[in-house]
């Protein structure tokens, strides 16, 4: 039997199309779609809240904005060292490391959740942080008088030295070599996107295809028309028994990448869809 193809989730949508509206965008509205995936009254305002009183403890003792590397410590001092906001190594594939109101709450996340957090009070405390879109670890970095300084809030906000950035690529993307210019900042697009992943990833490794498939929906909002994960959801919605929307994204690969190498495989399974949906009509 196939199954209809519609998938509500209002709150999620609008406040990603929210995030992205912004001038300039909102890191933390776009983080926020992601935990309403899973909880769709998600309190927006109490997160707000939340960031703002972690700004105003980290102002308070680092006043200057011209000190950056003063605000630097402070933001350590604050997150890392007085509240321990630190990386989720005992469950670290746990979905809720992907959420920014129950790491706010648990204190635990992943790399990049916990990068969202310093960034969103960094930012309201006026300290200029960036994201840095490491292989397999994100990390957050400020531009100082004597170059760039790198920190790593799933380490409690350590600070990083290039040794360390190439000793932590070393460990968790090996075939990488570190380069300084890796260290440039990573749009808020950017940033969402390998959240998403993240988040993808962790539900289709549990077998939650319809939870994959929510996120598949953002992901796509970002790059409507990117062909992998097109695939991914044609995948995803051939599993759920949804074959004419599987087909209806597999001929939209084929538009987009006529000539793809794996064309000849994504003609196969149009044809095994359409004969599904014809079966089934």
């Amino acid at each position: 039997m196939t199954i209809s193809y519609s998938i509500e989730m209002p709150r999620a949508r609008s406040l990603l199309e929210a995030a992205l509206s912004r001038h300039p965008p909102r890191l933390d509205w776009a983080a926020l779609a992601l935990c309403a995936l899973e909880l769709p009254d998600v309190d927006v305002g109490s997160v707000e809240r939340q960031l703002d009183s972690l700004a105003a403890r980290v102002r308070a003792l680092a006043p200057s904005p011209r000190d950056t590397l003063a605000q630097f410590q402070a933001l350590r001092r604050i997150l890392g060292d007085e509240e321990a906001f630190w990386g989720n190594t005992d469950d670290y594939s746990a979905a809720e490391n992907s959420f920014l109101n129950l790491v706010l709450e648990r204190k635990q996340g992943l790399p990049i959740t916990l990068s969202v957090l310093y960034l969103e009070v960094a930012r309201r405390a006026g300290i200029p942080l960036f994201g840095v879109a490491f292989p397999g670890h994100f990390l957050v970095a400020s531009e100082t008088g004597a170059g760039k300084l790198l920190m790593d809030p799933f380490q409690g906000g350590a600070i990083l030295t290039e040794t360390g950035c190439a000793d932590l690529l070393s460990r968790v993307s090996p075939q990488v070599r570190f380069a300084s210019k890796m260290v440039v900042p990573a749009s808020v697009k950017t940033i969402t996107s390998r959240m998403l992943m993240n988040l993808k990833r962790t539900y289709l490794a549990a077998g939650e295809r319809e939870k994959a498939l929510r996120v598949l929906e953002l992901v796509l909002m970002l790059s409507p028309d990117h062909p992998g994960e097109l695939r991914a959801r044609a995948n995803v919605l051939s599993a759920l028994g949804a074959y004419r929307a599987a087909l209806a994204d597999v001929e939209r690969c084929l538009e987009l990448s006529p000539e793809a190498p794996d064309n000849v495989n994504l003609r196969l399974t149009a044809r095994a869809l359409r004969q599904r949906v014809d079966y089934l009509n």
